[in-house]
């Protein structure tokens, strides 16, 4: 709008002085009055344009911008004036059309209830500026001691309303695009800051949501994850007729370490043997502590003699482990494990885990440090 604003007054400049003069075909000698009759209306409709979209953001009542509308809808009832050959009566009528425009403007420029950039303090001084120098220039013209000098009007056109005014709406915008970049930089940074503080809250959920399924002392999985895990597997298993070996895992006389060299080295055991037992498993396999000193497993697809190998293969391998907690000396400790298996039987997970602990009680009462099997 600024463009089309500065492009109309510079055509009319150069209608005004003659310059497009050469530029009118010989056979239409009248095109040429024509053709300023229609710019000079112009430069009262490129402002009503620039100011509406200019005090659109201010949000002025919405009668006020009724009345900018009403102002646009003058230019084509003068351009249909000039075209049916009343000119000088379309010219007259701008004149005082642009007298009204500007006064409208000072107006409107008081109504304004939002603040914006720039602010509208400026806005009325610029408002209020403008018109008193066109207040000036009127008075001036007409005064016969001005108007014997020189005509008044096309100074005032030329150089107050086309270079003055285009100058100061050149400086509104400047303003405002400075506005904008300030606005998009920080809204960019805003957009940073938000998708920081999402990615923030994605990693605290997921620590929420890991340290809610891990067990505190031992980093492996706790009962209620444990089981919810065991449970799908076992539904998959029994859905596919796939093995289905469970574990449960129980230190031998941990009550003894606790004490003879406290708890703080009892907890040093159990992280250790977890660790023993995790690194021992494989990764599809699952693990979790399910209770003090008890412990639970669920090797995935074995059955039969190939899962009794890998419950005396972890008693072997926390048998033969050197623990050795800061506060204490070298400590062996071992394991008594149940073993219950699926055998392409339909059961709950409860039924399964009573039978790996049974299982498991009687490892220990048959001396500890081995497996024993639920038939």
């Amino acid at each position: 709008l600024f463009a089309i604003h500065q492009a109309v007054y510079a055509l009319f400049g150069l209608a005004v002085t003659g310059y497009l003069a050469p530029w009118v075909p010989a056979r239409f000698p009248q095109l040429g009055d024509w053709v300023q009759m229609v710019l000079y209306c112009a430069i009262n409709f490129t402002p009503l344009l620039f100011c509406r979209a200019l005090f659109k953001p201010y949000a002025p009542p919405p009668l006020m911008m009724r009345g900018l509308n009403l102002l646009l809808c003058t230019f084509p009832v003068l351009l249909v004036a000039i075209s049916l050959g009343y000119g000088t009566q379309a010219v007259v009528a701008n004149a005082i059309l642009i007298k009204f425009t500007w006064l409208y403007f000072v107006v409107i420029a008081f109504t304004l209830r939002v603040e914006r950039t720039p602010s509208r303090r400026l806005l009325q001084l610029f408002f209020v500026s403008i018109m008193a120098i066109n207040v000036i220039f009127w008075l001036a013209g007409k005064s016969s001691r001005f108007a014997s000098v020189v005509s008044l009007t096309p100074v005032q056109v030329l150089i107050l309303d086309g270079l003055v005014i285009g100058g100061m709406f050149a400086m509104i915008l400047h303003t405002r695009a400075r506005q904008v970049l300030l606005d998009a930089q920080q809204s960019a940074l805003d957009l940073v800051l938000v998708q920081k503080k999402f990615e923030i809250e994605q990693e605290l959920k997921m620590r929420a949501e890991a340290q809610a399924q891990t067990d505190y002392l031992t980093g492996q999985f706790n009962r209620r994850r444990f089981v919810e895990l065991a449970e799908r597997e076992l539904s998959r298993s029994i859905r596919f007729q796939r093995p289905f070996t469970l574990l449960m895992i129980d230190v031998d006389h941990f009550k003894a370490v606790n004490d003879t060299w406290g708890h703080s080295v009892g907890d040093a055991v159990l992280k250790e043997v977890a660790q023993l037992i995790h690194s021992a498993l494989r990764d599809a396999d699952l693990f979790g502590r399910t209770g003090g000193e008890e412990f639970a497993a669920v090797i995935m697809e074995t059955d039969g003699a190939g899962a009794i190998e890998v419950a005396e293969r972890l008693c072997a391998t926390v048998a033969g482990a050197a623990i050795v907690p800061p506060e204490a000396g070298r400590i062996q400790v071992s394991v008594s494990i149940g073993l219950a298996q699926l055998r392409g039987r339909s059961i709950g997970f409860n039924h399964l885990l009573m039978e790996a602990d049974a299982a498991m009680y009687d490892a220990k009462q048959a001396g500890r440090n081995r497996v024993a099997i639920c038939t």
